[in-house]
């Protein structure tokens, strides 16, 4: 899928701590907010070196021409980041990567395969700073599928819990989950929050079929933990890697990973399709995702 791509200075409409060590940016960008989907991230470049190299941050959301940002304070870049006020300009290139539903097939293509014909449920898995942009994908599958959809969103926090009256005003189901006691109404991971929900197997509610799909960001471990807990129940996911990158759009190959291919036709994958001696392909994270099927990436 080819991606219009746009590098230009936008005005911040707004600036804020949305909890301890994670900001949220209201940037008054309307050509990025209007071609953005879910999944994919801008870069963001400093103009006093602040940052040697442009940091990739997650769309959180993007609607009335204004773009939504999300990004967890981790060095100095993003600590610099986080100094921004409202009224102030800050340089963006996006959108880029590979979104969640950037496939032939998805939920949002036309048209749509029969998984999608019918009533279904799709899971939002969330973890730390990789929860804002399931927010992005929840929006837009509610506005497309209005109550013909059930979103039940889970979502997991090493303290306490942010982020979360967001999804509460739009999925159907939230359940939230901290490893911090006290800070949640579940103390542990969010693989726990999945398992109380479905105890005796997979019932969907709405008929007796599984989840029709599975979205999830955050740490690699709760991805790969929550990779085998869908695969166990035959559920197609999405991930949403977070790897380092350099350039973000291709050119370093700084943020590759290792996959292997699906013969499956509906898991259409990205990139390259031919694998090494070893039954390996190398993908790059900034352009042939950072959205993969989970069984494509070798944990």
């Amino acid at each position: 899928m080819t991606n219009v791509v746009y590098r230009n200075k936008y005005r911040i409409l707004s600036a804020k701590a949305v909890s301890d060590g994670i900001f949220g940016l209201r940037i008054d960008a309307p050509e990025i907010a209007f071609s953005a989907a879910p999944g994919q991230f801008v870069n963001v470049y400093l103009e006093d070196n602040a940052m040697l190299l442009p940091r990739p941050v997650c769309i959180a959301d993007a609607s009335d021409d204004a773009l939504g940002l999300a990004y967890a304070v981790v060095g100095g870049g993003t600590k610099k980041l986080s100094s921004l006020k409202n009224g102030d300009r800050i340089e963006l290139m996006g959108p880029l990567g590979t979104g969640f539903f950037s496939y032939p097939g998805s939920p949002m293509d036309e048209p749509r395969t029969e998984r999608y014909a019918k009533p279904f449920e799709v899971l939002l898995i969330g973890g730390g700073s990789g929860v804002p942009p399931l927010y992005f994908a929840a929006k837009k599958l509610r506005g497309k599928f209005y109550e013909k959809i059930r979103l039940r969103a889970f979502l997991g926090f090493r303290e306490a819990p942010w982020f979360v009256g967001e999804f509460r005003g739009i999925c159907d189901e939230v359940a939230v989950a901290s490893e911090t006691e006290g800070a949640a109404g579940v103390c542990g991971l969010v693989t726990d929050l999945l398992d109380k929900a479905y105890p005796s197997g997979i019932q969907a509610g709405l008929a007796s079929a599984p989840p029709a799909l599975a979205i999830a960001c955050g740490p690699r471990p709760m991805l790969k933990a929550v990779s085998q807990w869908c695969a166990a129940k035959d559920i197609p996911l999405r991930v949403s890697l977070e790897e380092r990158m350099g350039c973000g759009y291709g050119a370093c190959a700084g943020c590759t990973v290792k996959t292997r291919p699906l013969d499956d036709e509906a898991k259409p994958q990205n990139g390259p399709g031919k694998p090494d001696a070893e039954g390996i392909i190398r993908k790059k994270v900034c352009v042939h995702g950072p959205v993969f099927w989970s069984d494509e990436v070798v944990w």
